[in-house]
């Protein structure tokens, strides 16, 4: 489980622990591993080593997307589950995305929830919509990343994954059409990926139902 870039700076990342909790007390069967992306510290000082970068789209490069899956095999080998499902919301959907399309083999399954998953089209819908709310803050979404794009990347995931991507109709953060263009891009390259757009929600929608309802039914496909 990979959170999000919390674009509100000073919030430390928590709530996907909550999720982790909820996750493995409600499907059986399931060892989940919350982790904190490269740079991030939580509420109680754990840190994980790396940058943080400036939460615009910066920090999704091949030096973070290889140290997930660095992690991911290292779960793996510790507990040698029958599938590994990976799931990330935003920011953590976006690296999750380019795991599976650089690191192929790493997941047998992805759950990707509010996905900026065309990054350069998100970057500029966030110069926009950040502009008048932060000011100069706004225009480092025009500055040049190394971030991996999962849309680049969607010809090289590998056909036998299972993606699911679920997105509040109100997600002005990462708005579905984001999704959708990554879930057809999938489809186009034989991957069976599903959509769900949840009615009414917004952008932080990671503890609600309906998302782990998806990662049940997601497990569920895997198990059969």
């Amino acid at each position: 489980m990979l959170h999000g870039d919390l674009l509100e700076p000073g919030s430390p990342p928590t709530y996907h622990y909550e999720f982790a909790r909820r996750a493995a007390g409600r499907i059986d069967n399931l060892v989940v591993a919350a982790l904190l992306r490269p740079g991030y510290a939580d509420d109680e000082g754990d840190r994980s080593e790396g940058k943080q970068g400036l939460r615009t789209g910066d920090n999704y490069t091949p030096e973070v997307v290889d140290a997930v899956a660095k992690d991911i095999d290292a779960l793996r080998e510790r507990f040698h589950p029958a599938a590994a499902v990976l799931v990330g919301h935003s920011g953590g959907a976006a690296i999750s995305a380019d795991v599976l399309g650089r690191h192929p083999s790493a997941v047998d399954g992805a759950l990707l929830v509010s996905c900026p998953c065309d990054l350069a089209a998100w970057r500029r819908s966030m110069l926009r919509s950040q502009f008048s709310r932060v000011g100069p803050f706004s225009l480092l979404f025009l500055a040049p990343v190394k971030s991996l794009s999962p849309l680049d990347l969607a010809a090289v995931v590998r056909p036998s994954a299972r993606v699911r991507l679920i997105v509040g109709s109100r997600d002005s953060v990462a708005p579905p059409e984001f999704t959708a263009r990554y879930a057809a891009a999938l489809r186009r390259y034989g991957v069976d990926a599903g959509v769900e757009i949840a009615p009414g929600l917004e952008h932080n929608i990671l503890l609600e139902p309906v998302v782990l309802d998806q990662l049940k039914l997601l497990i569920g496909s895997l198990s059969r």
